[in-house]
C-alpha cells in the first residue's frame, strides 16, 4: 500500500509533496499525479525526471459559460493539450531571486493548471486592467472561453475541492508550486500571506491559497519561470477553429448542454429575446455551427481545421477555414440583429474593417473612440510579441507567434502577410508593420482630428471595407 505524506520532508524542494522514504522528484511527481488522476480519463499524467507533463482534452466536467454576462460570442471546445503541446509543472520548484507579479504581466497564455486539467489564466485579462470576475465575464465556475474557443478558468477552481479531498491542492501554478483552497489543510484561515496569495508553513513549505478577492489565485510567481511574449514559456497553444468575434452586447448565458463532448448548445438572452447556438464535432474534422436568433431565423455554418492530416478540432493546423452550407435559411451577420460578426469575405468582395471589428480590443480608455497613441500601444505590444529573437524584422515562421496572445494586430499579421510585406521581400521590418496599422487608422480618421470617433467607425462599418484593400484573406 502506498502512503501519501501530504507536506514536506526536511531538506526537499520547497512546494513539493512527498512520499514517504522517495527521493524528492519521483515523490512529487507520484503525489502530484494521485491529485490529477482523480480526473481519469479526462486527464492523464506522465513525468521525466524535472517535469510532470499533464494532459487534457480542455473541457471539464461540469457545464460552462452560464452566468455570462459579458460574453464574447465563444463556445467551448476541445483541444488537445497532449504529447509536446501538454501542460508542464516542475517537480522541484525553485523559488525565483526576483519573484514576478501578475499585476503588470503575463496577461497572454495560463498561469496555472487546475487538477482538472483545465489552464488557468491571469484574472486581469489580456487588456492589462480588467478583472475578469467583476466584469461579469466568467461563468459559475469562473471560467470561460478565449479567443481560440478554448475554455479556462480565471480565479481558482475552489468547486474542485470536494473532488481532490480536503486539505489538498486544487491546482499548480506554472512554478511548480501547489494552489490550495481559502483555508490550510486544517481548516484554519491562511495567515500573512504575500501579495502572490502565497506563504511558506512548517507543514508545505511555500505554497499559494485561494482568495475572495484578487487576486483570486497565484498572484504571480513566487518560484523560477521564463517569461517570453507576455506569457509563462513553454506552455501549451490552443487551435483555433473560427474566427475571434467582438463582444455581444446585453448577453447573459442562461443555459448550455453537452452531449458527450460532441454536440453543445447555448442559450443566450438578449433583452427580452432567447438566442440559441447550436455546434457539434464530426468526425471529418468539421464542427457545424447553427445559429437561431430572437426572430427565429436561422443561419448554419461550418468550419474546417487547415491540417495536413485532414484536421479536427485541437490538431496542428494553419488556421480555420469556413465553409457555409449551400442552402443554409435565413440572412443575416450574427447571432441576432446586435450582434455584429467579423466574417471572412467571399471572394471578390471586400472584407470587414479591421479597425472597426478590433476597436473595443484597442480602446484603452473605452471613451469609445480610438487615438494614434492607442493604435501605436498595440503595435508596440504585438510587434514585441511577434518578433520573439528581437532582431528587429519578423520572417514568415515568426508571422504567428505563440497562438492565443490575445492581440488583434497579431491576427491581422497572420492572415495579411502578404499585405503587410510591402516589398515582397518574404520578411516584415518594423516600418512595414507599423505603416499598415498608421493606413488604417488614416483611412478611418476621415476629418483628420488625430482621432476615429465612434461616429467614424460607425461609418466605416456602413461603407463595408474602406480600410485597407479589397481582398480575399
Amino acid at each position: 500500500m502506498r502512503v501519501v505524506i501530504w507536506g514536506l520532508a526536511a531538506g526537499a524542494a520547497c512546494g513539493g509533496f512527498l512520499l514517504l522514504g522517495q527521493e524528492p522528484g519521483a515523490a512529487t511527481g507520484a503525489a502530484l499525479h494521485d491529485i490529477f488522476s482523480q480526473f481519469t480519463p479526462k486527464v492523464s499524467t506522465r513525468r521525466d525526471a524535472r517535469t510532470l507533463w499533464v494532459e487534457s482534452d480542455g473541457l471539464p466536467a461540469h457545464r460552462m459559460m452560464v452566468g455570462i454576462t459579458a460574453w464574447q460570442q465563444q463556445v467551448p471546445l476541445p483541444q488537445r493539450y497532449v504529447g509536446d503541446n501538454a501542460w508542464p509543472i516542475p517537480l522541484n520548484p525553485v523559488p525565483a531571486k526576483q519573484p514576478l507579479s501578475a499585476r503588470e504581466r503575463f496577461f497572454r497564455g495560463a498561469i496555472a493548471v487546475a487538477a482538472n486539467g483545465i489552464p488557468i489564466f491571469n484574472p486581469i485579462k489580456n487588456d492589462g486592467r480588467t478583472d475578469t470576475f467583476l466584469a461579469g465575464e466568467l461563468d459559475e465556475f469562473g471560467g470561460h472561453c478565449g479567443r481560440a474557443d478554448d475554455y479556462h478558468y480565471h480565479i481558482a477552481p475552489t468547486h474542485l475541492q470536494s473532488i481532490v479531498g480536503p486539505g489538498k491542492p486544487v491546482a499548480f501554478a506554472l512554478d511548480g508550486y501547489a494552489i490550495f483552497g481559502f483555508t490550510e489543510p486544517d481548516g484554519s484561515a491562511p495567515k500573512d500571506l504575500d501579495a502572490f496569495n502565497g506563504h511558506e508553513t512548517p507543514a508545505l513549505g511555500y505554497h499559494y491559497h485561494a482568495s475572495r478577492t484578487y487576486p483570486y489565485v497565484n498572484g504571480g510567481f513566487h518560484g523560477q519561470v521564463t517569461e517570453r511574449g507576455g506569457q509563462v514559456d513553454p506552455q501549451p497553444s490552443a487551435t483555433p477553429v473560427r474566427p475571434a468575434l467582438p463582444p455581444l452586447r446585453g448577453a447573459t448565458i442562461t443555459g448550455f448542454t453537452n452531449r458527450d463532448d460532441r454536440a453543445f448548445q447555448l442559450d443566450v438572452r438578449v433583452g427580452k429575446a432567447t438566442h440559441v447556438v447550436r455546434y457539434a464535432l464530426q468526425t471529418n474534422g468539421a464542427v457545424d455551427f447553427e445559429f437561431v436568433d430572437g426572430q427565429g431565423n436561422t443561419r448554419r455554418e461550418s468550419y474546417q481545421l487547415a491540417s495536413p492530416n485532414g484536421g479536427g478540432p485541437g490538431a496542428p493546423n494553419d488556421g480555420p477555414r469556413r465553409r457555409r452550407k449551400p442552402g443554409a435559411p435565413g440572412q443575416g451577420n450574427g447571432n441576432g440583429p446586435d450582434s455584429p460578426r467579423r466574417e471572412p469575405p467571399q471572394a471578390g468582395q471586400p472584407r470587414q474593417p479591421w479597425l472597426r471589428v478590433h476597436a473595443e480590443e484597442m480602446d484603452s480608455n473605452a471613451d469609445g473612440a480610438l487615438s494614434k497613441a492607442e493604435i501605436d500601444a498595440e503595435v508596440a505590444r504585438t510587434w514585441k510579441a511577434l518578433d520573439a529573437n528581437a532582431d528587429g524584422v519578423l520572417v514568415v515562421a515568426e508571422r504567428r507567434g505563440q497562438r492565443g496572445q490575445g492581440s488583434a494586430m497579431a491576427g491581422f499579421v497572420d492572415q495579411h502577410w502578404d499585405e503587410v510585406d510591402a516589398n515582397a521581400d518574404g520578411r516584415v521590418s518594423r516600418d512595414e508593420f507599423a505603416a499598415v496599422a498608421q493606413r488604417m487608422f488614416q483611412r478611418g480618421d476621415a476629418d483628420r482630428d488625430g482621432t476615429v470617433s465612434a461616429e467614424e467607425l460607425k461609418s466605416m462599418q456602413a461603407a463595408g471595407g474602406r480600410a485597407g484593400r479589397k481582398t480575399n484573406p
